[in-house]
């Protein structure tokens, strides 16, 4: 069979081949519903010839709307140009960036993280009308539940004025009256500094996107008019007001009218997200909404055994009568394309330990054993899923005592980190040398070869001596002791001159945390080395926000502070993932939503760990601002239900729910009631029976029945994804390739690369403007250059100055040749993704597409592409493979013909243009899956010379060499 090509059961069939009007599709578990919405889009677009911008995609999680693309990228033909696929949330940012300027936003609005609404709230804390919520014991108590009852009000899609209303009628005690009115108060006064400040958070995405649609009637029909067909996934994740938005985009009375489609997919045994505003009764109601709707239930799992789907089923017709079975009238009973009589089917098991230590060690003991039975299979097969992250530490023990390789999958906190940590002590420590606990974790670092001994006497003479620690050091006649001294008093005399993300950068390498992890391969030092990259990505966007909101560089002492008020605001980053290793996967149930592994251990199953106990939120919404219909039942159990359900259903082949009698208390513990509605037998287990367990060392020897497979590397088994600058880095040098994009290992910010994009990104505004106001002023362009320029980068304040006045000469003199220019601009900023194999796909953008006049129709383009550094000759620009990857691009997804290729040197003003014939464009394909081999084979040989010159990390390469010119 042609990879790529399915073969669709019936079901599955007609909703591809769905025509116009509603269509509902309940899909379960692993019945292949992303399939499903691929290949429809798929059909849409190649057998109905639909133009792709006519269709919109919508789906829950960034992460869901990759996989879409990525799946697209296998089924469509090579060549093709993308539709819309989005989160709700992007789909809205992409409308208000466009059109915002109706309704009085500033399209240049920064999107703020919930860290960043609490630290927004912190510091505007005492211009709110508050005394309830603002404590003068504890004044921040409060912040975190007011933003999550903003939160509650925009997934209702409830406006200041509607509670303003709701409060003016309300009726109580003095004490709730007044309550109500703070919290109108606070919900009007954020509203109004978010406006201020240019700032957006998420739900503010969507409840303007729909104000703007519902007050400009004319842009609303212009977006009905372009997307005719709508599919929606997760439809059970959406919440109220994403369900309006939806509604606004595919009204019900002009879908069959209009031969215009709208696809909901949905499972509503899989609603999991109550706790991010989720309406389970928007499917519920879906018919109702929509009554011409035709319904399609989705019955055979591709995915798991009927030993399993049976229990899963049997625990979730407790959530009846609140369930689509019900209420529809319909069967959701899956039946596994396996068949009953499945050879290969395993039984679940209920596996009751005695203690948690022997429930790690059943896990841990049950993965050897299996790998010693199934040979086909290794780490990456077997998953364990936890209600709670903090669940999973006992087991994390377990498997790295037995020497295991492991990963957490979409794990939270970042600053947690030994490696983060060591980073936020030593900038402490700049800030403030006698903080003397960040200043005893880095004595400790290997770097200083200050030994254990020697700190402990260091420590007991303060102690005794009743001095400051630091003080101690520097009365300490030690050579390690004073050179440590002497580098942090180096870098203390640099804090006035040099900006965070330089400072810390060049300290990290200075204690030689990077050279030290890219010294060894493994693991543990790739993910600290992109945890590291992850937590200087933030200083840089900090550096930004910070210039954004003050105008003024952001100092060392500036960051320490904005991370103490990070971590006081419970701010958890992700830390970093790597997905092309062999490692047992360890997951909070949640995250494990859209996986599948053939092996998965569902742990801690107790009353109180799952189901979690019921914390109602803070300050609830009254049910007269709660838009969605309620349950009958328990709606917590029922979501808890669900989530179990979730769990239980990403497992192929065997399934284990293991549960220990004790848990440290004083008290035994009690199992989940969710276990007996599975009605799968529970098997006892003692601690006896790890006793005299095969040690490590025995565990793996030829004789043993358990199997120890080598973690590997599979970047030749994952899709892999090229721009030009990464091509380019490849070709300059593998092992810098490998450095730059497979390690992550940090690079300091560049000035060139904050110049060029700050210019980019002014051009693109301006020549957005003059598409929709052709009477743009030079100071309109001053003003967007303004709020573009990135700070980041420059060596000094005198660079910064002198570079900020370059780029407004640079702007004004583009302005002046630009207003006299009558070119019929195509596109700005145009993305592509160009696929030479299904494994194998070019990416990029095109600063701007200019169309040309042509006789014949013939669609004939030239491509623009910004340059702000020095001119190239006509020889240079003839030669140069980026305009050649962009001319490829416009032919063969954009469908256009690139008659005039152009590189515009904005700083010189000057234009230097060229063609490519077909053999160019066919060469640069070859070179460019030349280099997609190399890579998908891991191959990254060093090739040292004059490149060592330029390269950012010729300081740790052990390859690199000194050249002299």
């Amino acid at each position: 069979m042609k990879k790529g090509t399915f073969v669709l059961n019936p079901e599955q069939q007609a909703a591809v081949d769905h025509a116009v009007g509603p269509l509902l599709v309940v899909a379960g578990a692993g019945t292949g519903k992303t399939r499903v919405i691929t290949e429809r889009i798929k059909k849409l677009i190649q057998h109905d010839n639909l133009p792709p911008e006519k269709l919109l995609a919508l789906t829950f999680t960034d992460k869901a709307a990759a996989e879409m693309l990525a799946r697209l990228d296998t089924v469509m033909p090579l060549g093709y140009t993308e539709p819309w696929v989005d989160t709700f949330h992007s789909f809205c940012d992409r409308v208000l960036k466009l059109e915002g300027l109706e309704i009085g936003l500033n399209p240049s609005y920064k999107i703020l993280s919930y860290s960043d609404q609490w630290v927004l709230v912190r510091r505007h804390l005492f211009d709110f009308e508050l005394d309830y919520y603002r404590p003068l014991s504890n004044p921040t108590k409060a912040i975190s539940a007011l933003l999550k009852f903003v939160s509650r009000l925009q997934d209702e899609n409830t406006s200041v004025e509607d509670l303003q209303s709701y409060v003016e009628s309300y009726v109580g005690e003095p004490e709730e009256i007044k309550r109500w009115k703070e919290l109108s108060s606070f919900y009007k006064k954020y509203t109004e500094l978010k406006l201020q400040q240019s700032a957006m958070d998420f739900g503010d995405l969507i409840v303007w996107t729909i104000k703007l649609f519902k007050e400009r009637n004319n842009i609303l029909n212009r977006y009905k008019k372009q997307f005719t067909h709508v599919l929606v996934d997760e439809f059970q994740d959406t919440n109220y007001a994403q369900y309006e938005l939806i509604k606004l985009l595919s009204p019900s009375a002009e879908l069959e009218v209009e031969k215009r489609s709208l696809m909901v997919v949905g499972d509503d045994s899989q609603s999991i997200y109550k706790f991010r505003g989720a309406a389970v009764s928007n499917i519920l109601d879906f018919r109702a909404d929509y009554p011409n709707t035709t319904m399609l239930t989705l019955l055979t799992n591709y995915r798991s055994s009927q030993a399993i789907l049976d229990p899963a089923y049997s625990l979730i017709q407790k959530n009846n009568p609140d369930t689509l079975e019900i209420k529809l009238n319909i069967s959701k009973e899956l039946v596994s394309s396996f068949g009953a009589d499945f050879s290969g089917s395993i039984k679940p098991e209920i596996i009751e330990l005695d203690t948690l230590e022997s429930e790690a060690e059943f896990i841990v003991k049950k993965i050897l054993l299996i790998l010693g039975q199934e040979p086909s299979y290794s780490y990456k097969d077997f998953a364990i899923l936890a209600r709670a992250n903090n669940h999973l530490d006992p087991f994390i023990m377990a498997l790295r005592r037995h020497g295991l390789p492991y990963q957490l999958v979409g794990n939270r906190g970042l600053y947690d980190t030994d490696e983060v940590r060591n980073v936020i002590a030593l900038l402490r420590i700049l800030v403030d040398p006698y903080d003397a606990i960040s200043l005893y974790r880095i004595l400790n670092l290997q770097h200083f070869n200050i030994s254990p001994d020697l700190i402990s006497k260091i420590l007991a003479e303060v102690k005794k001596e009743r001095v400051d620690l630091w003080d101690k050091l520097v009365s300490t006649p030690v050579e390690e002791v004073q050179s440590f001294l002497k580098l942090f008093e180096d870098y203390r005399g640099r804090l006035a001159s040099q900006t965070p993300s330089q400072l810390t950068y060049e300290l990290v390498h200075a204690v030689g945390m990077i050279k030290r992890l890219t010294s060894e391969e493994s693991l543990e030092n790739e993910l600290r080395l992109k945890n590291l990259d992850l937590f200087l990505e933030k200083i840089k966007k900090f550096e930004l926000s910070h210039y954004a909101d003050t105008r003024e560089i952001a100092t060392v002492v500036d960051l320490v502070n904005y991370i103490d008020l990070m971590l006081e605001a419970g701010d958890s980053p992700a830390q970093a993932e790597i997905q092309d290793y062999d490692t047992v996967q360890l997951m909070t149930t949640h995250a494990s939503k859209g996986l599948e592994y053939p092996v998965v251990f569902m742990i801690n199953l107790v009353s109180g760990r799952f189901p979690t106990r019921n914390r109602s939120d803070a300050i609830d919404l009254p049910d007269s601002l709660v838009k969605e219909r309620l349950p009958s039942g328990d709606a917590h159990l029922q979501e808890e239900r669900r989530l179990f359900y979730v769990g239980m259903t990403r497992a192929k082949k065997y399934l284990y729910l293991t549960y220990a009698k004790s848990y440290g208390g004083k008290r035994n513990t009690v199992p989940s009631g969710y276990l007996a509605e599975t009605k799968i037998e529970t098997t006892q287990l003692s601690s006896q029976d790890f006793e005299g367990a095969e040690s490590q060392s025995t565990l793996f020897d030829k004789n043993s029945v358990y199997r120890k497979p080598k973690p590997k590397k599979n970047l030749n088994e994952k899709k892999l994804v090229l721009s030009y600058s990464k091509m380019e880095s490849y070709l300059s040098c593998p092992f810098r390739y490998r450095y730059e994009h497979v390690l992550n290992v940090p690079t300091p910010s560049k000035y060139s690369l904050s110049f060029g994009n700050t210019i980019h990104n002014t051009l693109r505004d301006y020549h957005m403007k003059k598409l929709v106001s052709p009477s743009v002023k030079i100071e309109d362009v001053l003003q967007m250059y303004k709020a573009n320029w990135d700070p980041t980068g420059y060596q000094s304040k005198e660079q910064r100055e002198g570079y900020y006045k370059k780029g407004e000469d640079v702007l004004k003199k583009y302005f002046e040749v630009d207003i006299l220019n009558s070119a019929k601009t195509f596109a700005l900023e145009k993305n592509f993704y160009l696929s030479l194999d299904q494994d194998k796909t070019l990416n990029g953008r095109i600063d701007r597409i200019d169309r040309l006049d042509s006789e014949d129709g013939v669609n004939e383009v030239e491509i623009i592409d910004y340059k702000t550094g020095q001119s190239k000759s006509q020889k240079e620009v003839d030669e140069n493979e980026q305009v050649t990857i962009y001319a490829l691009a416009a032919k063969e997804v954009l469908k256009l013909v690139p008659k005039k290729l152009t590189l515009y040197f904005v700083e010189h003003n000057e234009k230097v243009s060229t063609t490519r014939t077909l053999d160019q464009l066919e060469a640069i394909k070859t070179k460019a899956l030349a280099v997609f081999s190399k890579i998908q084979d891991n191959k990254f040989d060093p090739t040292p010379g004059h490149v060592c010159k330029l390269c950012p990390y010729s300081d740790i390469c052990p390859h690199a060499q000194k050249v002299s010119y």
